[in-house]
């Protein structure tokens, strides 16, 4: 082909290659994708007797118990600490009565004139008499074991409950339980638990809301506005769960060796049973970009049968020579969205 026929058919490769209206939005890239829900935990148990198991079958509101763990023991621990807080009660009662009536005599002498206080032999002083200074030392024993009685039961009684609070295990919020132990035939009665080390007793999600996630290091990709993105993930018998944008943050990947920007996609309410159901599984996500108005695309097949796509080392390059009156706003994976400069 000669230079001039090259020419001649330039005019007719730019026809075939005019940008056509985009009528949807442009697939950018296939990414591995996870379904994770509003927010989640995982609750441990100590081994033990369990009681209480709460039925998984359906939605518990925050606060419910979960199990409890230990219960004969804990009640019986109970009436010990109240055995131990009545003894304590009565110690420190004994040693009031003995501090009240040892400053009913200091009172007494002291009121005496010195010669009185001459025949004053059984004030409880043996060798110094009392005085104004040990009258208040008394003052302030008494003082303090006031406090001591009014604090040490209520601080025994909390200090009871922290250290057993752990046996009753519930719901850290709202949303759906998921046991990971084998359940007993009759839940209603209690059971050993025996479980390995390290393996959860249960996990907790917050079904409120639930989110397509992928990462994104594409830096032509994160420099977009992120509400025009929007996900897929294929289902069974041609059905897709679909996401919008919901929020984007920055987290540790999981390799732990760096940061990642994961973008969070919510889930319409109507496939929350659906997003339920994928917990924890692999999926592929198509990541859509909807350019807005005044948009056109051009086949990555067709500029690259073009003759100067030999001569341009990138798509850029190739956009910026067959249209020069137009911006590159995104690479897809088929199709290179571009805008007339005028609608900049």
């Amino acid at each position: 082909m000669t230079m001039k026929r090259s020419r001649a058919l330039i005019p007719a490769l730019l026809a075939a290659l005019a940008p056509h209206l985009l009528a949807e939005p442009v697939q950018v890239a296939l990414l591995p994708a996870k379904i994770v829900p509003e927010q989640a935990a995982t609750l441990n148990m100590e081994n033990g007797i369990i009681s209480h198991l709460a039925d998984a079958s359906g939605r518990l509101e925050a606060g419910t118990v979960i199990a409890v763990l230990n219960e004969e023991r804990t009640a019986q621990e109970r009436e010990e600490l109240e055995l131990k807080i009545a003894r304590e009660e009565m110690r420190i009662r004994d040693e009031l009565r003995k501090l009240e009536n040892q400053r009913s005599k200091v009172e007494f002498f002291l009121k005496l004139s010195p010669r009185e206080r001459r025949y004053a032999n059984n004030m409880g002083a043996n060798d110094m008499p009392p005085t104004e200074e040990s009258l208040k030392d008394i003052e302030k024993r008494v003082s303090l074991l006031k406090r001591e009685l009014e604090s040490s039961p209520r601080l025994m009684k909390q200090d009871f409950e922290r250290n057993h609070a752990k046996n009753t295990l519930r719901m850290p919020f709202s949303g759906r339980l998921q046991y990971h132990i084998s359940q007993p035939k009759d839940p209603g009665q209690p059971f050993e638990l025996l479980n390995l080390p390290g393996r959860p007793f249960a996990s907790v999600c917050d079904d409120s809301a639930f989110y397509i996630t992928i990462n994104l290091s594409k830096a032509e990709l994160t420099q977009l506005p992120e509400k025009n993105f929007s996900v897929s993930v294929e289902l069974p018998e041609g059905k897709r769960l679909v996401g919008s944008y919901s929020h984007r943050t920055v987290e540790q990947s999981n390799s732990g060796k760096g940061d990642m920007l994961v973008y969070y996609f919510k889930v319409p309410e109507e496939d929350k049973d659906i997003a339920y159901n994928m917990l924890g599984s692999n999926a592929k996500a198509r990541l859509v970009y909807d350019a807005g108005e005044n948009v056109q695309y051009i086949s990555k097949l067709e500029l690259i049968s073009h003759p100067e796509a030999a001569e341009c080392e990138n798509w850029e390059q190739l956009v910026a020579r067959l249209y020069p009156q137009h911006h590159l706003v995104l690479i897809g994976e088929r199709n290179i969205i571009i805008r007339p400069r005028s609608s900049n």
